[in-house]
């Protein structure tokens, strides 16, 4: 009878450690899921806004340029046709 008891008792014992044990893991893979979802989140919304952004810019671009006085200019129309190509890629990137 005390052999059966004490039998119990280790296996009760080994039972409580292995579930606190599994306990603290899952927790600690809960945390980890929350700041992923956080981080996912952040990001999504920071390309959401840049995606704006870069709609509202290259719109305002080509209102700026509507008559083609900038890429005309030597100087300046090689540096505004590349920053139009970078937005018009953005823009399709978006």
């Amino acid at each position: 009878m005390i052999t059966t008891i004490v039998i119990l008792s280790i296996i009760l014992a080994v039972s409580i450690f292995v579930n606190y044990n599994q306990l603290r893991k899952q927790e600690a893979q809960s945390d980890y899921i929350e700041d992923l979802e956080k981080s996912n989140t952040e990001q999504y919304t920071f390309v959401q806004r840049l995606k704006g952004r870069v709609g509202e810019i290259n719109s305002r671009v080509r209102g700026v340029d509507r008559l083609g006085s900038f890429e005309a200019d030597d100087e300046t129309g090689f540096i505004f046709t590349e920053l139009k190509e970078i937005l018009e890629d953005l823009n399709r990137g978006f």
